[in-house]
């Protein structure tokens, strides 16, 4: 048997799928070891194999590749444990990362945080202002050289910083435009400093934008030897235990990227966990035949959404961390501080709130007996009847009902003047709501149609979560994918993942553009792809590539992605190009909302490639029998009260098996609710569909 394996490492656990090569799947779960991550791997790793009855070192002698995700590089970031940072920069642009853009105070923030504007503040920078450097140099807009670069300068710059500092970013004005000035650094550096890593943001990113680009070159040098260190602890860990197969980390983009390739590229994985389950999604979603998807990921502190158009995941050029804006294309995901951790409080004026803030996996939920007092929205479900106390994580973990109903009694029944059981429902409602409201975020207000889409439900809490959040919203049907698999999703996405490598380029230019620079310059970008995928031994003929040009009406300073033909370009497909702007202008901004008479500027060029690994095989895996087992109270917000609902094992639902509501199917490591209006039906790759 070979198996291709994803492991997933979350705040909470980090997950497993390992799928053979009959399509067979089986699923591990491990808390995540926050200071040493690869032994929550390891754990994870071992807790699928103990499914199959196998050794853990057989296993991994016998996979053929092993994707991965990690949120360290995130975390790194968030937490502030990352290593001291110099910067390299043109006189008088000193102070740029710590200036900002007017979004700085707000970016990333969610809408209740953005409402307090006393409280905000821009980020701690990531480069002190004592870790500066500026060199007199300069490069003006069209690359050519106004002030000459003094190497002697740049030596004492970079022997100034080395003694202090972890790693060194360079970012030259005007670098995307004519790089001479960098590379001189970057190789002054090599020569003065050679142990410590210097990044240069021609690199990095060459793109338009002083500040993005800058910020995005801080992270990547602030995260690089964070990153570079775990990957070596994690390869020898599993090297150790037998594992002699590729190993590729997943990125923010969708693809995935080799080891050795991680220090250069560490922005590239920055809140790339979430991605899995979105690419995942697409992945089914072709097999059942649904193009159109909205990917729910419910987890132990947030509330993950993404969408799936015409068989595409979505994307966006830019992405937030810290309230950094870094030019890091990603899966274009929303979030919210919903979560089976999500801590419910009342505020000042008496009302109840349910997060952002999260009891995360230490204490955890009141009901996990760690410690925890508060209540959460994963002890508003134990209490409303949905979870099993005696099955929760296959039975790996006994839920205490008194201590969910003693928090929720303290902290939300008392103050309301309500009782536990009205307490918990409120909490229930109101989470639900809010994921409802993020539903229409990334529809209804972005011109899509709901009832043109599915929802994929998945994460630990998502299938439990989902009939509520989703029926309102008028969509198809509500999918928990592959039964089980659906509490590890991410980690199965992350296996259907293909490597992947995306350059990008600024070239400003005005309509009407000229083809023959265009394909010039996606000439260039295309090469360098090439080279990234030959160094790692692909077969470049079976490279695809997707291109994309960043275009803006003159004056505005958002973009609006759209694709680009491969191969010649001729003046009609410029035309073309610009038609279908207007087109997608107007999906987002309504009809009517373009404006012919203002100038179209072309800011980026970006091309895509993506080169096929071992993909998994789907397959349908059940055991046979009767899988309604008992009945318990459950609380049903359409009855208003307790009703009496049939409980199903999921694992032995087969393909054809329907089941009316009101029930509860339980599975090792998630639940999936049928209202009592509703009817779930499996299909062949166990698909559980609620109608």
């Amino acid at each position: 048997m070979a198996y291709v394996t994803g492991v997933d490492t979350g705040g909470t656990f980090t997950d497993t799928v390992i799928v053979g090569d009959d399509g067979s799947r089986v699923t591990g779960k491990a808390p995540t070891t926050p200071d040493r991550p690869e032994e929550g791997v390891v754990a994870s790793l071992a807790n699928a194999a103990e499914t199959l009855d196998h050794p853990l070192e057989d296993v991994l002698a016998d996979t053929s590749v092993l994707f991965h995700g990690t949120t360290l590089t995130t975390n790194t970031v968030l937490e502030r444990t990352g290593g001291d940072v110099g910067l390299v920069t043109t006189r008088g642009h000193r102070d740029a990362l710590h200036i900002g853009r007017t979004t700085t105070r707000t970016k990333g923030l969610s809408q209740q945080e953005m409402q307090h504007y006393a409280a905000q503040s821009k980020p701690q920078p990531l480069v002190p202002k004592a870790n500066v450097r500026e060199l007199d140099e300069r490069t003006d807009y069209a690359g050519e050289e106004v002030v000459s670069l003094d190497d002697d300068q740049v030596r004492d710059a970079v022997a100034d910083l080395a003694d202090d500092v972890d790693a060194i970013a360079v970012n030259l004005l005007w670098s995307f435009r004519n790089a001479d000035h960098e590379r001189r650094v970057g190789e002054i550096a090599a020569d003065v400093a050679p142990d410590t890593p210097t990044y240069l943001s021609h690199e990095v990113v060459p793109k338009l934008g002083e500040y993005e680009r800058g910020a995005t070159t801080a992270v990547n040098a602030y995260t690089a030897p964070v990153l570079a260190d775990y990957v070596d602890d994690l390869a020898s860990a599993l090297s150790d235990r037998g594992l002699d197969a590729p190993v590729y980390l997943m990125k923010s983009t969708g693809g995935a990227m080799p080891l050795t390739e991680v220090e250069n590229d560490a922005v590239a994985t920055i809140n790339s966990g979430p991605a899995g389950g979105v690419i995942g999604s697409q992945f089914i979603g072709d097999a059942v035949d649904e193009p159109n998807l909205i990917c729910t990921d419910v987890g132990g502190t947030s509330f993950d959404v993404g969408l799936v158009i015409d068989g595409d995941h979505q994307v966006r050029a830019t992405s937030a961390v810290q309230q950094y804006s870094l030019y890091q294309l990603s899966v274009d995901i929303e979030s919210i501080g919903s979560g089976g951790g999500s801590v419910a409080w009342i505020d000042d004026g008496g009302a109840l709130q349910v997060g952002p803030e999260s009891a995360g996996a230490d204490p955890g939920p009141a009901c996990y007996d760690l410690g925890g007092d508060r209540p959460t929205v994963t002890d508003a479900d134990l209490v409303l009847g949905y979870l099993n106390p005696e099955y929760f994580l296959g039975g790996r973990r006994e839920l205490d009902v008194d201590a969910a109903r003693a928090a929720m009694q303290e902290h939300v029944a008392d103050p309301l003047g309500v009782s536990v059981e009205e307490a918990a429902a409120s909490v229930f409602e109101i989470v639900n709501g809010a994921m409802a409201d993020l539903l229409r975020q990334v529809t209804v207000e972005r011109g899509h149609d709901p009832r043109n889409f599915s929802i994929f439900a998945y994460g630990g809490a998502g299938p439990l979560h989902a009939s509520f959040y989703g029926e309102d919203l008028g969509t198809q049907s509500t999918i928990v994918p592959l039964g089980d698999t659906a509490s590890v999703f991410s980690a199965f996405g992350i296996s259907t993942s293909n490597v992947g490598w995306v350059e990008e380029m600024s070239n400003p230019a005005v309509a009407p553009f000229d083809a023959d620079d265009l394909a010039d310059t996606f000439g260039e970008l295309e090469d360098r792809i090439e080279s990234d995928f030959e160094s790692q031994g692909f077969d470049t003929d079976a490279v695809s590539y997707a291109r994309e040009v960043d275009l803006r009406y003159k004056g505005q300073v958002h973009q609006v992605s759209v694709p680009v033909p491969t191969g010649d370009l001729a003046d009609g497909d410029v035309d073309d190009l610009l038609e279908r702007f207007e087109a997608k202008y107007e999906s987002l901004y309504g009809p009517g909302s373009t404006y012919a008479e203002a100038e179209v500027e072309l800011v980026h060029q970006r091309v895509r490639g993506s080169g096929d690994t071992t993909n998994p095989t789907l397959a349908a895996s059940a055991e046979a029998g009767d899988a309604r087992t008992d009945a318990r109270d459950v609380y049903w917000p359409d009855r208003s009260a307790f009703v009496e609902t049939a409980i199903y094992d999921g694992d032995r639902l087969t393909p054809g098996d329907a089941v009316d509501g009101p029930a509860v199917v339980q599975l090792p490591d998630t639940t999936v609710t049928v209202r009592p209006h509703q009817r779930a039906t499996v299909d062949d790759y166990r698909n559980i569909i609620i109608e």
